[in-house]
């Protein structure tokens, strides 16, 4: 039988949204979400090529579409915005 002396720490993540959007997890992804795609949209119509990773490579991406894979990535784990703020 465990007996459990000291109370476990819990992690407590919120569902609901939060009244300020910059102290929500959720908002601030769509923040960034969007800001991505204005930044990549805009980088395009000045005729700017935009560099990002896709399927373990590092991509460059014309104003035209083309695409051309620039370099093989090293394996990582994805990053978890919310694993990251919930972290005791």
């Amino acid at each position: 039988m465990n007996v459990k002396t000291m109370p476990e720490k819990l992690a407590i993540v919120r569902k609901g949204k939060r009244k300020d959007p910059m102290q929500d997890s959720r908002s601030l992804m769509e923040f960034a979400s969007e800001s991505s795609r204005t930044a990549i949209r805009k980088n395009f119509e000045a005729g700017v090529s935009v560099v990002y990773e896709r399927d373990g490579y590092l991509v460059e991406e014309s104003p035209d579409h083309r695409v051309k894979k620039l370099k093989k990535l090293k394996e990582h784990q994805p990053f978890n915005l919310r694993e990251y703020l919930c972290k005791g």
